[in-house]
């Protein structure tokens, strides 16, 4: 278990290191560099269930969050990984279709047509708030980080 604390202070520090330098050093030419064309932006959540809740809120999604996305036409999650060791139950990774400007919504228009359809599906405004609340209510702590990664030249001709 220490190994990997010292691992994680490793990593910090170096990438601490790294925004050391001036923000100059960031330009070019052509002005401030970018992440590039290719790059492609992801929210990624860590999620913590409360003791006894993990299958529930499982069931929840499974039963519940995913027949809504997919009867509102929405994406769902470019995956989801359940683990069985480490300080979190679930990792979700979602892709953010229009890069950072995503992060500029409260509620996208996908989040809205997804909870359109919920709400027809459990009958309700009310019978929709509660099955939200009820997963919610399984949840003892959340953690969302957003990242990218760079298209390769195979993946954009596919």
């Amino acid at each position: 278990m220490h190994i990997f604390k010292w691992g994680r202070v490793l990593v910090l520090s170096t990438a601490l290191a790294m925004f050391a330098v001036p923000a100059s050093a960031q330009d070019d030419e052509e002005g401030p560099q970018t992440q590039g064309d290719d790059a492609r932006y992801i929210t990624a959540t860590y999620v913590k269930f409360k003791p006894g809740k993990r299958e529930r809120a499982f069931e929840i999604i499974a039963e519940h969050f995913k027949p809504a996305g997919e009867k509102a036409g929405t994406p769902g999650p470019l995956g989801a990984i359940h683990f069985q060791s480490g300080e979190w139950d679930a990792l979700f990774v979602w892709k953010m279709e229009g890069g950072m400007a995503d992060l500029e919504w409260y509620r996208s228009e996908d989040d809205i047509k997804w909870f359109a359809a919920l709400v027809e599906q459990e009958g309700g405004e009310e019978a929709a708030g509660a099955i939200i609340a009820e997963y919610q209510s399984c949840v003892d702590e959340a953690e969302t980080d957003v990242g990218h990664y760079h298209e390769t030249m195979d993946e954009e001709d596919d």
